[in-house]
């Protein structure tokens, strides 16, 4: 097992102890769901131990489908927009909306025949 610095890198997007208490899970819940021993998942959480390349994908997979997403999106160019949520750090592709198209509003002022380009007279 190794040690690193920074508990955040732990699975390459979250760290783990605050993101349990915003969930509302305990450790022992959190192993439970990952069917790992509690051991473990202690070890993830509160010593920064790195999991083995297998748990490191079923702890993804756990957290991306358990995670109360709180998205922060990218500011829209083109019609898709690229979404990092500040939780979990899992990236999602969002569809910007489209202008819309429906029927103008007519100046103040005129009338409808002015509106649709003929003469008001």
């Amino acid at each position: 097992m190794r040690q690193i610095q920074n508990r955040s890198k732990l699975t390459g997007m979250v760290d783990l102890k605050p993101w349990l208490g915003v969930q509302g899970l305990t450790v022992r819940d959190f192993a439970l769901g990952l069917d790992v021993p509690l051991k473990t998942a202690e070890d993830w959480v509160y010593r920064g131990v790195v999991p083995s390349t297998d748990n490191q994908a079923k702890l993804a997979d756990y957290v991306h489908a358990r995670c109360a997403h709180y998205w922060v999106i990218a500011v829209p160019n083109g019609p898709i927009s690229e979404g990092v949520c500040q939780l979990c750090g899992h990236v999602r592709e969002f569809t910007n909306s489209t202008e819309y198209a429906g029927p103008l509003a007519k100046p103040l002022g005129t009338t409808d025949k002015a509106v649709e380009g003929k003469s008001a007279a």
